[in-house]
């Protein structure tokens, strides 16, 4: 039961996945708790929109790791459709032409060299950047660069080794025909949530809690809260005493990138019965992988990471389209424009309770992750994707943090 001055024994501040694992594992225990979600919908960084009558994820899509990935029981509990294995052929149309199966594999030798190179630089040193590790000078180098920016939604001179080596890859890639973004909403649906109740300010010297929303005030007397390190960075949270230097230290080393898929259909028939899965695609300096008709759908997508992703957003969405479409343009002629449908684009870094993508690491810092997870005063708990140290950048990471963070709450108890 909540103190006599506190309104909730728990609040949860956040409705993703994060904030999903931590209120249902305080169900579990049997702590009345509410979830707080600023926006009008839950899922965080899992956004499932419809296109062209095609679902898409405009966030999170891939159940990653699928043989440990909690959210595939989940999936099959909801009745949500997934593919156990993804298609990875490859082709690659690189500066005009198509390249032949030889060059596929020269790209996979560099690719895993580069792996090997990073793996050697943690084992000297966790913190130094991808970069630092890497051939920069090889033919494949920019394409490499561009893969890392999706992985980490920063550039490789942006990431310490120690993201890259430690995330537990068991390189099971699932996407949900519904969308995952859905599938966190969904689960979300059994949850106490107050949508449009953004945490403006959070009192922690005091006890019980005092929250300030813009509905008013409310007591807890322990608070987690899962928000991402955008938001926890940018100020539109305060923190009543200041978070001490060494959180601070956490959050600033663990700053969000930006990543964002755009997406055309297009009319049945397009790129025959049997495209490729996957184009990887090169123009001077401008690389993409291009998922062609995931699901079999008449829909194809790219994603952006990094410097370049930020970049992008901000120009607009015209920019963002004229992107994906000069680059089919350049693959299969310009009578393909006749053939596109509608398009669609994210923007992470313009959403105002995210303010960007995933976290990374930065080069200089080391074991970050679990000292963002640390505790305050056993009072203020801390879950979401930038506190998994083995599952980052990921919904079930989040999913699994939050989790956590009511064990620690319970062990404390």
């Amino acid at each position: 039961m909540a103190s006599r001055t506190a309104d909730y024994p728990l609040i949860v501040i956040g409705a993703g996945a994060a904030g999903n694992g931590a209120s249902e594992r305080a169900s579990e225990a049997g702590i009345p708790h509410i979830v707080l979600e600023a926006s009008h919908r839950a899922g965080g960084r899992g956004l499932t929109e419809i296109l062209d009558g095609i679902p898409v994820d405009l966030g999170c899509h891939w159940m990653h790791c699928a043989s440990r990935n909690p959210y595939v029981r989940i999936a099959d509990a909801f009745g949500f459709d997934y593919l156990e294995t993804e298609r990875y052929d490859y082709e690659m149309f690189f500066d005009g032409a198509w390249l032949p199966a030889s060059d596929w594999e020269d790209f996979k030798r560099f690719r895993e060299d580069s792996y090997r190179r990073v793996d050697a630089r943690y084992r000297r040193d966790p913190s130094d950047s991808i970069f630092s590790a890497i051939d920069n000078d090889n033919r494949w180098s920019a394409h490499m660069h561009y893969w890392w920016s999706l992985l980490h939604s920063n550039d490789v001179d942006e990431v310490s080794v120690q993201d890259a080596v430690e995330f537990d890859e068991t390189d099971e890639d699932w996407p949900v025909r519904q969308g995952y973004g859905a599938l966190i909403a969904r689960q979300a649906e059994s949850r106490p949530v107050r949508f449009n109740s953004e945490v403006t300010a959070i009192d922690w010297g005091v006890s019980p809690i005092r929250l300030e929303t813009g509905a008013g005030v409310v007591r807890a007397d322990r608070v987690i809260l899962t928000v991402s390190t955008g938001v926890l960075s940018s100020g539109r949270l305060a923190f009543r005493p200041a978070l001490p230097e060494w959180k601070l230290a956490a959050i600033d080393a663990l700053p969000l990138g930006n990543s964002n898929y755009q997406f055309f259909s297009f009319e049945p028939g397009t790129f025959g019965s049997d495209p490729p899965g996957n184009i990887h695609y090169q123009e001077g300096d401008v690389s993409m992988a291009i998922r062609m008709r995931p699901f079999g759908t008449d829909c194809v997508f790219t994603s952006t990471g990094g410097r370049f992703a930020w970049w992008l957003e901000k120009q607009g969405m015209l920019a963002s389209r004229a992107h994906l479409e000069d680059a089919l343009v350049r693959i299969y002629g310009a009578s393909i424009r006749k053939e596109l449908r509608v398009f669609k684009v994210s923007a992470w870094g313009h959403d105002p309770f995210v303010q960007g993508a995933y976290s990374s690491q930065k080069p200089g810092c080391r074991d970050m992750r679990p000292r963002l997870a640390e505790p305050l005063s056993d009072a203020l708990y801390f879950a979401g994707e930038a506190t998994s140290s083995e599952y980052m950048n990921t919904a079930h990471g989040a999913y699994l943090s939050g989790r956590r963070a009511v064990e620690r709450l319970l062990e404390s108890a």
